[in-house]
């Protein structure tokens, strides 16, 4: 609930909320009722209403688990923001997103109330350019919403402000979990390693009711901020393209509104493809790559390596003493450990470094372009990174593991992944050999024609 948020983050909230509430307000009090306004707002709330309803429906069957759902709320949103005074479009978004909502059970009504707030904030922003900029003041038909070059630029330009007026709000709400949990870790260092002591798990708290473990709010240095972004792309511009052609739509002949849920339908659909890719490349555990996509890359990133002739590393990590965590605490905890691990190894490595899931305890991690002195640097990382992520248990002390890693390198122009393994592997047991919680190194192989 909102309450048990931390504070900053429950502030930043009830900032946008009044924000929002303000900007209605403000909206509402110089507005103008009109039939046709009225019957527009009216008609993209039912419309938007029946494409999140609808798309649950038909999209059962495709959902990944876990999985970002595309609702393509702002298809209507941004078309009230064009063609509607900014009253509507700052409050047409709560009805979608609070039914869009109620199809994850999981997610607190507070955090449907700041989407509305999100979105109804980049309405009333998008709008108030559109009416600054547009010579006309509605009702709109096509002539005087796109028939100029002014109109043409305002209409743009309100399309233009809702995205980015929507991103820097959620933005702001994201940097403040960040800044956060990386200020609780700063707090909780490991006194010997200096690491942070805890998970890359953004949020409060991480399934106490299944498991009674509460991770460690710690935020890698390396956020997945930037992935997320790129993912959001084509679903944006989708988005903001179909709310362009409902606008449009909506100024030549509202009847045409009827013929124009169906595609939204049909796109909303269409963007689970991306869903299910990843979902067949990522091991569901650990959200890490799973083997069979991890090796099909492998094999591709050894083979440019031979061809232009540079290093390639391979690491394999395995969780020390990992089935006495599973008799002693049960796999629930054991779970949360391996994601705790996973989440470690995502903040150790460059963005770029194919994490892998290799099967039960243990990891692999490919290095394009590295040395073995700095894959060992990396893998040196990886073990303090792990050593210092410690999850709370309720009524017991916090619980830590470590790992063990072997380093592997290969250099020249020939060579094959099941060799690169077969190294990393007689060094990670060499690693446990000498007591686990080490790395070891398998010396660098440098083939020749």
């Amino acid at each position: 609930m909102l309450w048990r948020a931390p504070g900053g983050l429950m502030r930043r909230g009830l900032i946008v909320v009044f924000c929002w509430l303000s900007m209605a307000g403000f909206a509402a009090a110089g507005l103008r009722p009109r039939w046709t306004d009225l019957a527009a707002f009216a008609t993209f709330v039912v419309l938007g209403a029946l494409a999140v309803v609808a798309s649950g429906r038909l999209g059962e069957d495709l959902t990944v688990p876990g999985a970002r759902r595309h609702d393509l709320l702002s298809t209507w949103t941004v078309a009230a923001a064009v063609l509607l005074p900014p009253f509507y479009p700052a409050v047409v978004s709560l009805p979608l997103c609070w039914l869009a909502g109620r199809r994850d059970p999981v997610q607190p009504p507070h955090l449907r109330v700041f989407h509305a707030a999100a979105l109804g904030i980049a309405g009333f922003c998008a709008s108030s350019v559109h009416l600054l900029l547009c010579p006309d003041r509605g009702p709109f038909t096509v002539d005087n919403l796109v028939g100029s070059g002014v109109a043409v630029l305002a209409f743009l330009a309100a399309v233009a402000v809702y995205p980015v007026v929507a991103r820097l709000t959620v933005m702001g709400m994201r940097l403040t979990v960040m800044g956060m949990a990386t200020s609780d870790g700063r707090e909780s260092l490991d006194s010997c390693s200096g690491v942070a002591a805890g998970p890359a798990r953004p949020g409060w708290p991480d399934r106490p009711d299944r498991t009674g473990v509460v991770p460690s709010p710690v935020i890698p240095a390396r956020t997945p901020l930037r992935h997320a972004c790129r993912d959001l792309v084509p679903a944006q511009a989708a988005e903001i393209c179909s709310s362009i052609v409902v606008a449009v739509l909506w100024a030549a002949n509202p009847l045409l509104m009827l013929a124009i849920t169906p595609p939204v339908l049909l796109l909303q659909r269409s963007l689970l493809h991306a869903e299910l890719l990843h979902a067949a490349r990522s091991d569901a555990k650990t959200r890490l790559a799973n083997p069979a996509y991890w090796r099909q890359v492998a094999e591709r990133e050894i083979n440019r390596a031979c061809q232009v002739g540079r290093p390639l590393s391979v690491l394999l990590v395995d969780i020390d003493h990992f089935k006495r965590v599973n008799d002693r605490f049960g796999h629930l905890i054991g779970d949360v450990i391996l994601i705790a691990v996973a989440d470690a190894l995502r903040a150790a490595t460059r963005p770029r470094d194919l994490v892998g899931r290799f099967g039960g305890e243990e990891f692999v991690v490919l290095l394009t372009e590295v040395e073995l002195e700095n894959a060992a640097d990396v893998a040196e990382r990886i073990r303090r990174q792990v050593a210092g992520t410690h999850c709370r248990l309720e009524g017991r002390p916090p619980l830590s593991v470590t790992v063990s890693v072997g380093v592997a390198t290969h250099h020249g122009p020939r060579g094959d992944l099941a060799g690169l393994i077969a190294r990393a592997d007689s060094a990670l047991y060499r690693a446990k050999a000498d007591g686990r919680n080490r790395v070891r190194l398998a010396g660098p192989v440098y083939s020749s024609v």
